[in-house]
């Protein structure tokens, strides 16, 4: 006997009234807690959501994916927001645990029913045709980019000299390598500042110089990001919102006219997403025209040579590589995937000969155990023994581990000494081993508060706030590197563009914003990111998933280190338009022409 439509309305909103019941264990706060529960927001929640559940309660289609992403979604934000507001997370917390089931079939109903939604409304019909004047349209978007840029530049003159830009000059100017930081970026950006001091007597001038060097080639590598977009009749909305996105949007802008590594590394892995996804729906025919092959090696090998951890990333998608490009074509993509390494390989340790570079310091690979101990030294010292205690400060001196702060490794991990630790690497896991058996909630504790920025989205990035290890300029906020350091200074043409940026780097200011302030969320994309993918799992497009593997990897490895900054997901924010295309352009990507 079939339900009759009064019951099964009543089921749906008994199980909508919980998940809303039970959300406020998702926006744990320091304050009462009444933020939520006791504000008419949870009303206007529970009429939108309803409509949603209902549907997808009696008519949805349920998948494994659209479980996934409720799991990871309520766990981040259930764990997050305790650590956000209390700076732990007790796991004997039964509250959380009861509501979590709860909150689980909602927003699993949510995702069913809002993939639905997306599935009906997709771009899977005829698309805009193609018409002449490719060229000229590429050319004019080239140079928007570089116009508003430019204007950027002014204002923030000679550009963001920031973290570890000064170290890497000094390594040029002192003629004093080491491989801490990548060879070929330390030569590029040390080299270009020096050489603009030369012609125009001004560091400001040098710095200024390498600005316009990553703007032609963020122009370059956006431009074609646009002209694949076209090519493929992408949506005419989604090719006008992305040339507006990559010249508006101030994240774009920061890492655009930012000296960091982190800009031309992300850019590497943005066009090796992009050619992936070309050569997985074109298979023979992208090896048969050389420039693309071409450029799919130099974006391996610039993702590897920009990043220590690209050169792991690009191990792990030489395999990926070869089967995917198909029985025919995996003779090519092994060559081509395997040049991409030679061609590092040969880069980096010829550089290293040639600059007689020391060696990296091994703490880079060593920060989570190192965050952990410290902060079981800082809050739990009775658990460990005497003996313990003098075998830690062999590698950690007192000084450094009472520099201990729960969200940043680094005024830790900066005087480890790996004299000691290289002598006998053994004698240290080993007090690992027996110190995190005594306190495993601690050692969980110590990694989260350094990774959990890049997987909740209400996570306030204020890692260096009260630190005076490093730099004096964060506020409430350490969202982005604003300074311009030595031997440069700031000499802005436009005041108020340069107030603007500050605010945005060293202030709540656009996190005070609803909706605009998930936008400036690494854990809210890291949702975007999961549910896009899973969307595509659930549509069964396998390979356009790991076209998305570098990025994926890259997160991978950035929450098992020093802390969570934007620059180290960077690569979230400029394959976002490449993201939307895929997902609402529906099997229209993924279709061979023929």
């Amino acid at each position: 006997m079939s339900m009759s439509e009064g019951k099964k309305k009543f089921i749906s909103v008994a199980v909508t009234l919980a998940g809303v019941i039970c959300l406020p264990q998702m926006l744990i706060s320091s304050g009462k807690g009444l933020d939520f529960s006791n504000s008419f927001l949870s009303v206007l929640v529970f009429l939108l959501c309803f409509p949603v559940i209902h549907r997808s309660l009696w008519n949805g289609a349920r998948s494994i994916w659209s479980f996934l992403m409720p799991l990871v979604l309520v766990t981040a934000c259930c764990l997050g927001s305790r650590l956000e507001a209390l700076g732990y997370v007790w796991l004997t917390d039964w509250h959380m645990w009861v509501a979590m089931p709860f909150l689980l079939l909602f927003f699993m109903l949510l995702t069913d029913g809002l993939w639905g939604i997306l599935e009906d409304a997709g771009s899977y019909g005829k698309q805009e045709q193609e018409a002449a004047g490719i060229k000229r349209e590429t050319l004019y978007i080239f140079l928007f980019f570089l116009l508003v840029w430019g204007i950027v530049l002014l204002a923030v003159y000679p550009g963001f000299f920031v973290y570890d830009a000064q170290d890497e000059f000094n390594q040029v100017a002192m003629r004093r390598f080491t491989t801490h930081h990548p060879l070929l970026h330390v030569v590029l950006l040390g080299g270009i500042v020096s050489l603009g001091n030369k012609i125009f007597a001004s560091y400001n001038a040098g710095i200024a110089l390498y600005m316009v060097f990553q703007m032609l080639l963020m122009a370059g590598c956006f431009t074609y990001i646009l002209s694949y977009f076209r090519q493929n009749r992408a949506p005419v909305w989604l090719r006008r919102a992305g040339v507006l996105y990559f010249a508006f949007f101030p994240v774009i802008q920061m890492y655009v006219l930012c000296s960091a590594k982190d800009t031309l590394y992300s850019a590497g892995m943005l066009l090796t997403i992009v050619l992936l996804l070309r050569l997985f729906r074109e298979k023979a025919e992208f090896f048969s025209d050389q420039k693309k092959t071409a450029l799919l090696l130099l974006s391996l090998f610039s993702m590897a040579a920009m990043r220590h951890n690209g050169f792991y990333i690009l191990l792990l998608m030489i395999p990926v590589i070869i089967l995917c490009a198909g029985k025919n074509c995996r003779v090519k993509a092994a060559a081509t995937a395997c040049t991409a390494l030679l061609l590092y390989l040969l880069v980096s340790n010829g550089l290293a000969f040639v600059l007689h570079a020391q060696v990296q310091e091994n703490q880079e690979m060593l920060t989570v155990p190192i965050q952990q101990l410290a902060r079981v030294y800082a809050i739990s010292p009775e658990v460990m023994t005497e003996e313990e205690k003098s075998v830690l400060l062999e590698v950690l001196p007192r000084e450094a581990l009472e520099r201990y702060t729960p969200k940043l490794s680094d005024s830790v991990k900066i005087d480890f000494n790996n004299a000691a630790y290289k002598a006998d690497p053994t004698r240290y896991w080993r007090l690992w081993w027996s110190v995190g058996k005594k306190a495993p909630a601690v050692y969980l504790n110590a990694w989260l508060l350094t990774s959990y920025g890049f997987w909740y989205p209400d996570a306030v990035i204020d890692v260096y706030r009260g630190n005076t290890v490093f730099t004096y300029t964060y506020e409430d906020s350490s969202y982005f590197g604003f300074e311009t350091e030595l031997p440069g200074t700031r000499d802005s043409k436009i005041p108020l563009l340069n107030e603007w940026f500050r605010r945005l780097s060293l202030e709540l200011f656009q996190q005070k914003v609803p909706v605009v302030s998930m936008l400036f969320s690494p854990g809210f994309l890291f949702l975007v990111y999961l549910s896009g993918l899973l969307f595509l799992m659930r549509r069964k497009q396998y390979k356009t998933v790991l076209a998305f593997l570098p990025a994926i990897l890259n997160w991978l490895t950035v929450i098992l280190g020093p802390t969570y900054l934007v620059r180290y997901v960077l690569i979230f924010w400029l394959a976002l338009p490449v993201l939307a295309y895929v997902v609402s352009t529906g099997k229209l990507c993924y279709t061979n022409r023929n």
